[in-house]
């Protein structure tokens, strides 16, 4: 399963990149609402993408706000959309936006469906032309429901209907969770860098100092290679 990092500091990526654990890069959502105009945005964007040379999702609900009454808005997604080759829009999922990500789609820019809280929504948005249907892991769990269950079910309707838009399973909170959506058939999982280094530590660490403080050594321990 790949891993996406949600940050928009090289920093981090460059650490997880180091050790194989960066397949990709998740914008926050106000990355580009600092940039003073628009061209300012895109060539931001350009610069971090051609950085990092892997999959650089940003969101552009800004821009696409307009797109359907204004044909500047529909500029700005394009422009945003081919800032560099390994940038991908995405676009939340709606009836109006499907249509706004088949257009996207069909002139070469690559998008990410979000907004998507059921496998029928993945269904509809990897035919509408979603390269990447990003799956509310987080909240679905948080609500009692099961995120991985959902997965399943994408990548289940996926497989039978032949389509090659990516699961991904956005924000599990925790290794089982993640854990749990890989093997329900996520392709992959976005994380914050907080919580891909907390999935990093070992969980028994301080209990295993204590008990080894609080127990005597009753003799020697057989150790792998001994006879």
């Amino acid at each position: 399963m790949k891993l996406f990092l949600a940050t928009d500091a090289l920093d981090d990526v460059q650490w997880a990149d180091a050790r194989g654990w960066c397949d990709g890069v998740v914008l926050p959502d106000a990355a580009l609402s600092t940039a003073a105009t628009s061209e300012a945005a895109v060539s931001w964007l350009a610069s971090f993408a051609r950085a990092v040379s892997i999959p650089v999702l940003v969101d552009a609900a800004g821009a696409l706000a307009e797109v359907v009454h204004s044909s500047q808005g529909s500029e700005q997604a394009r422009a945003l959309g081919r800032a560099a080759e390994n940038v991908v829009l995405q676009v939340p999922f709606t009836a109006d936006n499907a249509a706004v990500m088949r257009a996207l789609s069909a002139s070469g820019i690559r998008v990410a469906a979000t907004f998507i809280a059921t496998a029928s929504q993945a269904l509809f948005a990897a035919k509408a032309g979603a390269a990447f249907v990003l799956i509310d892991v987080d909240r679905l769990d948080a609500m009692g429901g099961a995120g991985a269950d959902v997965i399943a079910d994408a990548r289940n309707l996926f497989d039978a209907a032949h389509l090659e838009a990516e699961v991904v399973a956005l924000f599990p909170a925790n290794s089982a969770s993640m854990t749990a959506c890989g093997v329900a058939g996520a392709d992959a999982a976005v994380v914050g860098a907080g919580t891909l280094r907390a999935m990093l530590a070992y969980p028994f660490t301080d209990q295993a100092q204590a008990d080894a403080q609080r127990r005597p050594l009753s003799g020697p321990r057989l150790r792998a290679g001994d006879t």
